[in-house]
């Protein structure tokens, strides 16, 4: 287990971001996205499961039996021994294990976790590998379980309600932060997920980022890496693929967003003298890395995601705040990190922040376009440090408005087309409107809702479309939707405002949709 005492914590902390043991290879992950949960399995998230809890589905009448499992690598395997049974021993592994059962502790008692149904895991990143003797034992091919949980007062149902519906097996325990807790008494069902696309052009949804992890090739046990430094880059892999950015269990972006990645010897590769800010469409995300605790964070942000860091993207301890580099993640030189246990992510940012501002005349303007100062970034609902940048060249407008409140998400207005073709009627755009005195409005309706003297407000060639919210909500989500509203001055004639809080002095004018929920699951509404 790793150390865990405050005094340790501190000074880890203290110490900062120190060189690993050396990488010796980056595994290039072909179908990549980004997900909210470690396992993808909701309400079972936090589940640790004892091997020692393993049930197998009979034992042979007469006879007193013992019973055990193991995690060898990535393969769940239990064994059953009857002394002058025939067998006396029995091994179970893959479909074998159909019918057996675990209990693990939950909400101050138990619930009971059954395997269904197994099959060989195809992984996401392809192709397809048989399960027989030779690929399970080299651990190029693995089973996966479909699996389903029953607690003491209500009836099963399934582990993985999202992705495929079924779950690797994966060795070690983890806390409710998010940290990997070395201990080989434990183990976890890690919900893979679904291929909503095609074989040429796939679309990965749902599942957790641990399945994903396992299959981009970073595994909680020695393949490529000896056992530690593929225990950190287990670690470094998760809080990459959730935006993890506090190291706190708390995800900083939305289910499915495209991802790419590499490990250090690619990424000084790249890195003539300062990180593109762009790669292959992709923006410049973070540069992550492993300390000498096993802690992760990053040591930088790229400039993108600084300025479209939405609500929710924040710590939940306020010492544990990201530090504000003196320069975005452009600017920093990788050449000395060859040996790092590192990651380095581009992202497909689907979400925007939407920032309320106002004037010292009671006007309001609501945007995405804004420009963050990484020195005075606080985090959190602070606005300190956010200003306007209407015409998106990346330098604080000058104008009499200042940040009031973050609203939180919203989808960009270059949401990639196969994302937006599979939200269809679930979302729909806000258009910008303007009128003749620089008063501006968002709403669901490309007529400005015919208000007298609006007009739609095209920057960039975007076709005035500030971004999408949700025009539904699944209600059986467990994340929580916020309705997002536009409002009419009671005093001021042509005054309006679009938020998510009702302003003082003002009516309802009418509901335009819902905010996406960040860390939640809109990769169902996919």
């Amino acid at each position: 287990m790793k150390a865990n005492s405050k005094t340790v914590t501190r000074w880890c902390l203290a110490v900062g971001m120190l060189t690993a043991l050396g990488a010796k290879a980056d595994p290039p992950p072909i179908n990549s996205a980004q997900g909210t949960q470690l396992h993808g399995s909701e309400r079972f998230e936090t589940v640790n499961i004892p091997l020692d809890s393993f049930e197998p589905a009979s034992s042979p009448a007469g006879y007193t039996c013992t019973k055990s499992a193991v995690m060898v690598g990535g393969r769940l395997v239990g064994m059953q021994s009857c002394p002058g049974a025939n067998p006396p021993v029995s091994l179970m592994e893959g479909p074998g294990l159909v019918g057996t059962s675990f209990r693990a502790p939950f909400e101050g008692r138990s619930v009971k976790l059954t395997i269904e149904e197994a099959r060989c895991h195809e992984s996401i990143t392809g192709p397809a590998v048989a399960c027989t003797t030779q690929n399970l034992a080299d651990g190029k091919a693995f089973w996966e379980y479909r699996v389903t949980a029953a607690t003491e007062d209500a009836l099963s149902q399934p582990l993985c309600p999202t992705g495929s519906g079924f779950a690797l097996a994966a060795p070690h325990a983890w806390s409710a932060g998010g940290e990997l807790l070395q201990n080989a008494e434990y183990f976890t069902f890690a919900c893979a997920a679904k291929n909503e696309g095609s074989a040429s052009l796939p679309f990965f949804v749902g599942g957790g980022v641990v399945a994903k992890c396992i299959d981009w090739g970073y595994p909680p046990w020695a393949t490529t890496f000896p056992l530690a430094q593929a225990m950190d880059y287990h670690q470094l892999c998760t809080r990459m693929a959730t935006a993890d950015y506090c190291g706190e269990g708390r995800s900083n972006t939305l289910d499915g967003t495209p991802l790419k990645f590499m490990g250090p010897k690619d990424a000084i590769l790249l890195n003539a003298g300062g990180l593109p800010a762009t790669l292959e469409g992709y923006s410049l995300e973070a540069v992550w890395k492993v300390d000498e605790c096993g802690g992760v964070r990053p040591l930088c942000l790229g400039k993108k995601r600084w300025d479209t860091l939405p609500l929710e993207a924040t710590c939940v301890n306020r010492k544990l705040l990201l530090a504000r580099a003196t320069r975005p993640c452009e600017s920093m030189n990788l050449s000395a990190q060859a040996d790092a246990t590192l990651l380095v992510s581009y992202s497909l940012f689907i979400d925007r922040s939407l920032v309320t501002f106002k004037d010292a005349n009671g006007n309001f303007l609501t945007t995405t376009a804004v420009t963050v100062d990484t020195q005075t970034l606080e985090g959190g609902k602070d606005v300190t440090g956010i200003h306007l940048d209407l015409d998106g060249n990346g330098v604080a407008d000058v104008t009499p408005f200042t940040a009031l409140r973050k609203e939180g998400p919203i989808l960009s207005p270059k949401l990639p087309a196969n994302i937006r073709a599979r939200m269809g009627n679930l979302i729909k755009p806000l258009y910008r409107c303007v009128d003749g005195n620089g008063r501006y409005l968002l709403t669901d309706r490309s007529t400005c809702d015919g208000i007298s003297g609006f007009f739609l407000k095209a920057i960039n060639g975007d076709q005035a479309i500030e971004g999408f919210v949700y025009s539904s909500v699944d209600v059986t989500s467990t994340g929580q939707r916020r309705p997002l509203k536009l409002w009419r001055s009671k005093l001021m004639t042509g005054v309006y405002t679009t938020s998510t809080q009702a302003p003082a002095g003002f009516w309802l004018v009418k509901e335009l949709g819902y905010l996406p929920a960040v860390g939640q699951l809109p990769g169902r509404d996919l």
